[in-house]
């Protein structure tokens, strides 16, 4: 079996296409073709992918496969860098960030880790925290930067390091933080607001609705939009209430008239997060490096929750 025909099947499968693989691995999209194919005929051709839809798609086979490859190209890579000293390791550093935290981990964090590992190659991607858990488990990313809440739960294997902790919270544009004689709103207060969440995929969406469905409430989506800063700037004109990390809240520039409430019957702690594998790797000291910077990043901001 050829590690560049293994190569060639992961781009693919990865990236969706074959002229796509072909521009990660600099190729010719026929050269990339005749590797793939040449992938198939050891594997087992018509296994790995269902061309009866177009883009293709991995079949279940295909997918276990994929995880494997993964293995085998990151076991590939380790071995290459031995001969690198521990202090300047060498590679691509392949990390995932949550939706609503690339303000915190896009800027310093990576600026100051690009000055530390000048050899070290970022490439950066985003997601729900969900599919970032998922990502670092396939070994599709080294780590990610999540905001988890009681409601993730992470599989053997990986290692979960609070940051900072985090409160997910209510926003209103039109209702004061608690009630005339100063007790808090309940869910129930709210359920004739209309509420500008996140699309799907947002735990911190599911969550609340979680909250609802435990009260036989319904809950009215005027607007599924993504991005909270997007979300507030609704609420002055349209009214109803948005679903916000506090600390992206302290930081918008939408804060202005927007109130916080407070809902006896609707807490949700949550803490930002970086996950990664619990095997010792030659990408350790760069992602020690990361959780350091972060979480100094965090603690010096004056409105971290």
């Amino acid at each position: 079996m050829n590690l560049q025909d293994v190569e060639a099947f992961v781009a693919v499968a990865e990236t969706g296409s074959v002229s796509r693989a072909a521009v990660r691995l600099n190729l010719t999209q026929p050269a990339t073709t005749r590797r793939v194919q040449n992938f198939e005929a050891t594997v087992g051709a018509g296994l790995l992918f269902n061309r009866a839809v177009k883009p293709a798609i991995l079949t279940t086979l295909g997918n276990h496969v994929l995880e494997h490859c993964r293995r085998v190209l990151a076991a590939v890579a380790e071995l290459e860098a031995c001969t690198t000293s521990a202090g300047d390791p060498a590679g691509e550093l392949k990390i995932g960030v949550a939706h609503g935290l690339g303000e915190i981990a896009l800027t310093a964090p990576l600026e100051e880790l690009r000055r530390h590992y000048p050899r070290i190659h970022l490439k950066i991607g985003s997601n729900w925290s969900l599919g970032l858990i998922e990502d670092v488990r396939s070994g599709a990313i080294d780590c990610a930067v999540s905001l988890l809440t009681e409601a993730h739960s992470i599989p053997a294997g990986l290692q979960r390091i609070p940051l900072a902790d985090e409160q997910v919270v209510v926003v209103s544009a039109s209702r004061s933080p608690t009630k005339r004689d100063g007790s808090p709103w309940r869910l129930r207060d709210l359920a004739d607001e209309d509420w500008f969440l996140n699309p799907p995929g947002c735990g911190c969406r599911a969550a609340l609705g979680r909250a609802f469905d435990r009260q036989q409430l319904s809950m009215r989506i005027a607007a599924e939009i993504f991005g909270e800063d997007l979300q507030l700037s609704l609420l002055s004109r349209r009214g109803g209430l948005s679903l916000v990390p506090r600390r992206l809240f302290e930081r918008s520039q939408h804060r202005a008239g927007r109130q916080i409430l407070s809902v006896v019957d609707f807490n949700m702690p949550a803490a930002v997060t970086l996950i990664r594998n619990t095997m010792p790797s030659r990408l350790d000291a760069p992602i020690d490096q990361l959780v350091a910077t972060l979480r100094r990043e965090l603690i010096n901001k004056p409105d971290c929750a």
